[in-house]
C-alpha cells in the first residue's frame, strides 16, 4: 500500500486542454471581476491586482462563482483530459468527486498563499492508485511559484503534521493542511525540480508525488485547476463504500495509516 504501483509518478502533457476553454476561461474571469466592480480595463492580471487592493474579500466571492460555472465544468470533464487520466490509470471507470476538483488563484506577494511540500493522497483518498491533473490557466514557472515536485522520493506514503492554515499575521484558520513532516523537508529541497507550464498544459501525477506550490514572487498571478481522478472499480474504494475524504477532514486517511500522522493540532 505504500509503495507506488505506476510506473511513472509524472507525465507533462503539452497543450492537452483545448485553447478555446482555455481562453474563455481567462475571459469569464475577466468578467466576473468586472462584475465584482473591478476594472474593465487591463488583462486578468491588471484587473485581478486592483480589486484585490480594494477588497480582498470580494476576489474571494470571484474564486466561488467561477468554480460554479459552466466553463470549469467542462475543463475538468473535457475529454482530452479524462482519456489521459483514464490512460494513466488504466481504469475502466473513473472516480471524480466534484468537490476534488480545485481552481486557485495564488497572487503575487502573498506568502502566506505557499502550499508546502505534501503528497495528494492524504487530501483526497480515493482509490489507491489515483492521479491528479494540475493544469494552468497562465503560463506558470519560476516567474510566479509554479509547482515544484521531488519525483525520486516519492515511492512511499510520508508521514504528515497535520495543522491548521494560518493567515499573514499568523491566525489560525477553519481549515487544516497536513503537510510532510518537518524533519523530512531537506531532502525534498535537495531534489525539487520546478516545473515549466504554459496554459493548456497538463501534469498528470500519482497521488504520492511529494509536490508543493511555492511562494508566488511575481509579478505575474497564477491560475490553476487541479482535477482528481480514481479508479471507481478499484477494490480499495470499494471496501470502504467509496468513503473518501470529507471537504475539511482527515478522518479517512488518519484511519486507515494513524502511524502516518506524527503530529495533529486539535481545535
Amino acid at each position: 500500500m505504500n509503495t507506488v504501483a505506476l510506473s511513472e509518478p509524472l507525465h507533462i502533457q503539452r497543450n492537452l486542454i483545448p485553447a478555446p476553454l482555455i481562453d474563455e476561461a481567462v475571459a469569464t474571469l475577466c468578467d466576473l471581476v468586472t462584475a465584482a466592480g473591478g476594472s474593465a480595463e487591463g488583462d486578468l492580471d491588471a484587473r485581478v491586482t486592483a480589486l484585490a487592493a480594494r477588497d480582498r474579500a470580494v476576489l474571494g466571492s470571484v474564486y466561488d462563482a467561477f468554480r460554479d460555472s459552466e466553463i470549469f465544468r467542462r475543463i475538468v470533464g473535457c475529454e482530452p483530459l479524462v482519456e489521459a487520466a483514464r490512460a494513466m490509470l488504466g481504469a475502466r471507470r473513473l472516480h471524480s468527486p466534484f468537490q476534488h476538483c480545485v481552481f486557485r488563484m495564488d497572487l503575487a506577494g502573498e506568502p502566506w498563499r505557499g502550499f508546502g511540500w505534501h503528497q495528494d493522497y492524504p487530501y483526497n483518498m480515493l482509490s489507491g492508485d489515483y492521479v491528479t491533473a494540475w493544469l494552468p490557466l497562465t503560463a506558470a514557472g519560476a516567474h510566479n511559484g509554479s509547482i515544484e515536485a521531488s519525483p525520486t522520493l516519492s515511492d512511499r506514503v510520508h508521514p504528515v503534521e497535520i495543522r491548521w492554515k494560518r493567515d499573514a499575521e499568523g491566525r489560525p484558520g477553519r481549515t487544516r493542511d497536513a503537510f510532510i513532516a518537518q524533519r523530512l523537508q531537506a531532502d525534498f529541497d535537495a531534489t525539487a525540480v520546478r516545473l515549466e507550464l504554459a496554459a493548456g498544459d497538463v501534469a498528470l501525477f500519482h497521488n504520492r508525488l511529494v509536490h508543493r506550490s511555492g511562494f508566488n514572487p511575481g509579478p505575474s498571478h497564477r491560475y490553476s485547476i487541479q482535477v482528481r481522478f480514481g479508479d471507481l472499480l478499484a477494490e480499495d474504494i470499494v471496501a470502504r463504500a467509496w468513503r473518501h475524504r470529507p471537504v475539511d477532514g482527515f478522518e479517512t486517511f488518519r484511519s486507515l495509516h494513524p502511524e502516518l500522522v506524527e503530529l495533529e493540532e486539535s481545535s
